[in-house]
């Protein structure tokens, strides 16, 4: 922060501007180990006052107990956490933060940033519905659950994405606040994110066609049986359609890159990828901050301390980089899966004229027969317009990719590119 601090007023809000970032690091029972000045000055607490004392001395009363139970379970899984947090100073004045929580050996680190993005407006009012059905009885652990369901009727599935989606408008709000260009390699990974999402939904409803379609091939046995003439030869093509559509609908499912992961904290493949380059990218950042940093702080070890957020920031790198490698994988392959299932859809298309073609050639015309190849007619287009759509999403998420690939990486990591 540049300038003389603002005084801090009698109530509300403490000074905390845009381009700071600060840090503190507990042990396993959530005792305060260090921190940096920062910190200090906008909880307005002297070093004494917080070396051992308990992280739970800056809570503040409106926060939800079921916000804090979401974030111990994931921590305690070993997952990094993202989340809006307000605490309370010394003085009784307030602050929010978007905080990355990261298990560390022998504990855990809090880096937290200033929220500058639109979302904090909406989990103020949802943390004050919580808050007031939690005085009503509700339980920390349901009302985790309540929370959780609320973010999926927002459009965040699980709170991994919540607090992917989160972190990504804060460190764009964070550069936005401090007059810089968004980070256009952030942006690329957030469109590719996207698309996949619109992907992974094509490839559901494709998949819920293709098994409501197996009556078709059953009608059409039938049909044949009861035919007098060519039963056999259109109950044998009834039957290769049945095995072409048996095929189309095996392949479809195994698309499992594009299963969402269960579970509160489970991250699809492109949310963990750009969490993990947002959070290597606030590493960095806190880390260069701290090394400007005064060195004297007392009970704090500046040297030990700037060597334990060096070994965070680089594991976040590594794993950035690894999960980026691997989306990218992914991508191609998802693309290749995209072409064979083009190739079956051929196939496909190949029984149904044969089909057509036999039916043409009876002697007795069959109104059953007729009314099933219309409607395996429009099975067969409905499947070329949802297959043009999975395309599409591929595509975008290609695109997308290589966008991220020629930024340099984003997040400030353009050393760390997986291209």
């Amino acid at each position: 922060m540049t300038g003389p601090y603002p005084s801090r007023p009698a109530t509300g809000a403490a000074p905390f501007a845009a381009d700071e970032i600060f840090f503190s690091r507990t042990d396993e029972r959530g005792v305060i180990r260090a921190f940096n000045d920062v910190f200090l000055r906008i909880a307005d607490y002297a070093a004494t006052d917080l070396i051992g004392a308990p992280h739970r001395i800056i809570r503040h009363p409106d926060m939800p107990k079921g916000v804090f139970h979401l974030l111990w379970e994931g921590i305690k899984a070993g997952h990094p956490i993202g989340a809006y947090v307000k605490n309370r100073a010394r003085d009784g004045l307030f602050y929010w933060v978007y905080a990355l929580i990261t298990p560390i050996d022998g504990g855990y680190l809090s880096v937290r940033i200033k929220p500058c993005a639109d979302l904090l407006s909406v989990i103020e009012a949802e943390y004050a519905t919580l808050l007031a059905a939690e005085a009503a009885g509700l339980s920390p652990e349901a009302s985790a659950a309540t929370l959780c369901a609320r973010l999926a009727s927002l459009g965040f599935p699980s709170h991994a994405a919540f607090q992917t989606e989160a972190l990504l408008r804060e460190m764009q709000a964070r550069r936005g606040a401090q007059s810089q260009p968004p980070d256009r390699g952030l942006e690329a990974l957030h469109r590719m994110g996207a698309a996949l999402r619109d992907l992974r939904d094509q490839i559901a409803a494709l998949h819920r066609l293709l098994r409501g379609a197996g009556l078709l091939t059953a009608n059409m046995r039938l049909v044949a049986a009861k035919l007098p003439e060519g039963r056999r030869t259109i109950g044998e093509i009834a039957r290769s359609y049945g095995i072409a559509l048996d095929e189309m609908q095996a392949h479809v499912a195994g698309f499992a890159a594009l299963v969402r992961p269960e579970g509160r904290h489970a991250a699809c493949p492109e949310e963990r990828a750009l969490f993990l380059l947002c959070a290597a990218g606030l590493m960095d950042q806190v880390c260069a901050d701290f090394h400007r940093s005064p060195a004297a702080l007392l009970g704090v070890d500046h040297g030990a301390e700037a060597a334990i957020l060096a070994t965070v920031a680089a594991r976040y790198a590594d794993e950035a980089r690894l999960a980026l490698e691997d989306l990218g994988l992914q991508a191609r392959a998802l693309r290749r899966d995209v072409e064979f299932l083009r190739r079956l859809v051929v196939g496909l298309s190949t029984v149904r004229i044969a089909c057509r073609v036999e039916s043409g050639m009876l002697r007795q015309r069959s109104v059953g027969l007729e009314t099933i190849i219309e409607r395996i007619d429009d099975l067969q287009q409905t499947i070329f317009t949802a297959l043009d759509r999975i395309d599409s999403a591929a595509l975008r998420g290609a695109s997308a990719f290589r966008d991220w690939q020629g930024t340099g990486g984003g997040a400030g990591a353009a050393d760390r590119s997986a291209a």
